[in-house]
């Protein structure tokens, strides 16, 4: 892999980890918009922080090499139930939800790339 993708696949995955940090930690600890906002799409209170706890954690492991891979797998799973709740519930746009998504399955092939790369080395 060449220094840019090298370079893309840090800085992509550094900002979405401070974004899902971000985003996860107000579903962990909410205010009452945000309970009445996952009460709008249907969903109870303990799944806001089911997905506050995935975010978080998938935020924090998408910095870490040996984990960042499969963070970005569950966290592209996460957006892609967002794109969903606001598709079918015609409650907010799914835009920024699906422009996360296609950055989050960018990063998880980039470490894909990057796991292939090292398996390959380590067997020549």
């Amino acid at each position: 892999m060449n220094k840019t993708l090298k370079i893309a696949k840090w800085v992509l995955a550094v900002l979405l980890a401070f974004l899902f940090i971000s985003s996860g930690y107000p579903k962990l600890f909410p205010k009452a918009s945000m309970i009445h906002r996952f009460a709008a799409w249907g969903y109870a209170p303990w799944f806001m922080k089911a997905v506050g706890l995935v975010e978080l954690l998938g935020g924090v492991l998408l910095a870490v090499p040996k984990t960042a891979f499969y963070a970005a797998l569950v966290l592209a799973i996460v957006m892609l139930g967002a794109v969903y709740t606001h598709i079918a519930t015609g409650i907010g746009g799914p835009g920024f939800a699906f422009i996360i998504l296609i950055l989050l399955l960018g990063v998880a092939f980039l470490w894909f790339k990057t796991i292939q790369a090292i398996t390959k080395s380590n067997i020549s």
